[in-house]
This record gives structure tokens, sequence and C-alpha cells, in this order.
């Protein structure tokens, strides 16, 4: 377990995540970000990250190979994939998920409150060796 638990997220860097970095601030975990030409699976290697944040339908990495390349590192890190509204992307979802073995996958709506991600991220947390790491 690395001493310095992160996230790590994956997103357009159009897209404004800077409430993810408050809650991460606020619970002592730090965030990584993964853009352009970024190599996934380098980077959860080195960083172990506690949990993946990904866009669905990113044009960066979208979220598909997000979920490939977090196989190929552990299938069991928590992955949370922000969705838009397309019913085949979503069931899509379950599939990718079934054929790469992965066991944590959730998908939470785009624009879901700042109460989905902190539960994520607690129950992450508290899975990589944080037990205190309850939301109240």
């Amino acid at each position: 377990m690395s001493p310095h638990h992160s996230v790590l997220v994956v997103c357009d860097p159009d897209k404004n995540s800077d409430y993810l970095a408050s809650v991460c601030e606020f619970l002592d975990i730090e965030v990584q970000r993964a853009t352009t030409g970024d190599d996934l699976r380098t980077m959860l290697t080195t960083l172990r990250p506690v949990a993946v944040i990904a866009d669905l339908d990113g044009t960066v990495q979208d979220g598909f190979h997000v979920m490939k390349m977090a196989a190929d590192y552990d299938r069991s890190v928590p992955i949370l994939l922000l969705t838009g509204y397309d019913p085949a992307l979503l069931g899509a979802i379950d599939a990718v998920q079934e054929v790469w073995g992965l066991t944590r996958v959730g998908t939470a709506a785009a624009t879901a409150g700042i109460g989905v991600l902190v539960d994520f991220i607690c129950h992450a947390a508290r899975d990589a060796g944080r037990p205190r790491m309850l939301r109240v």
C-alpha cells in the first residue's frame, strides 16, 4: 500500500473538476490527473491509486480504455465512471466489466452531486487501509 493515498482522475482538460480536488484535499487524499498522451498503465503502476475516476465518454481517454488499463493493473481497483445519458454506453459498461474481470466498477451521472464522489472516495480509502474514513 502506498504511504500517500491518491485518486487517479482521467478527464478532459476542459472539464472543471475543482470540486473533486476540494473533496480530496479535505479527505487528505492526493489527486493525480491523467491527460492526453499519458500512459495509464505506467501511472497506475507507479502511483498505485486507491481509486480511479474517469469520464466514460472522454475524448482524451475514454472510460473503456481506462477500464482495460485498470484490469491490466489490478482488477479490484475501484473505478467510478462519470456518464451521460446514453443507454447503449451504460449497457456496454457491464459487458466490458465482465470481459476484463473488473470487480468494482460503478457509475454516476456526470452531473451527480458531490455526495456521490465523497461516498466513492471514502469507500475506496477505507478499503485501502484507512478505516477511519467515514462519511458523516
